[in-house]
């Protein structure tokens, strides 16, 4: 049943991207290479590619280093950290700043409500949490935080923030790092809230 339902996950993630992908790199608004960079700035891609192969990997390549690392609890978790700041920052503070329509609006919804859903489910009922510890919370934030440095470095260069929180050019830099801090506390919170969880957990076992 697990790995039946990180299959439906995978698919569904598999085809968001996809969709994505055509659809940005045929836009025309910037030079092909520059669309492909962009494409993989955005922290919704990359969240939403690293469920697409961790749920890949778990079931067709259970037995390899890929398949190990992914079957993790600790690494399933703080996946799940990270599309669920996705979906939040996305739902509450970005939904309305853009329009899409046709396949542009499908692979939107699935990329920011359909899988991180799909995924808190299989979460909530596959992953054993008893054994999550506070330390993890320090290796889970130092993905969002070097995501940060290097989106603000690129954009500094090119101009190009895949969010409008994070575009220097017209908020500047101290509103910009309040807006990090912000969104890095979200990470914290929902990271302590997930161990807690396990703790809980750990009690009851």
């Amino acid at each position: 049943m697990e790995k039946k339902f990180l299959a439906a996950i995978a698919i569904v993630a598999w085809f968001a991207l996809i969709g994505q992908f055509y659809l940005q790199f045929n836009s025309g608004v910037a030079p092909k290479p520059e669309l492909l960079v962009r494409f993989f700035s955005y922290f919704t891609i990359q969240s939403n590619l690293l469920i697409a192969i961790a749920s890949t990997s778990i079931v067709l390549l259970p037995r390899t280093a890929l398949g190990v690392f992914f079957s993790r609890h600790t690494t399933k978790t703080a996946l799940m950290v990270y599309i669920l700041v996705v979906a939040l920052v996305y739902n509450v503070v970005l939904r309305f700043l853009w329009t899409f329509s046709g396949w542009g609006a499908l692979v939107n919804e699935l990329l920011h409500v359909v899988v991180p859903l799909l995924f808190l489910i299989y979460w909530s009922v596959f992953v054993v949490k008893r054994f999550l510890k506070w330390s993890n919370l320090w290796w889970w934030l130092s993905y969002p935080l070097v995501y940060c440095i290097v989106v603000m470095l690129r954009g500094n260069y090119s101009g190009f923030y895949p969010y409008p929180f994070l575009n220097m050019d017209k908020l500047g830099l101290q509103s910009v790092m309040v807006n990090c801090l912000a969104v890095t506390a979200l990470f914290a919170v929902l990271s302590v809230l997930f161990i807690a969880i396990g703790k809980r957990q750990a009690k009851r076992v």
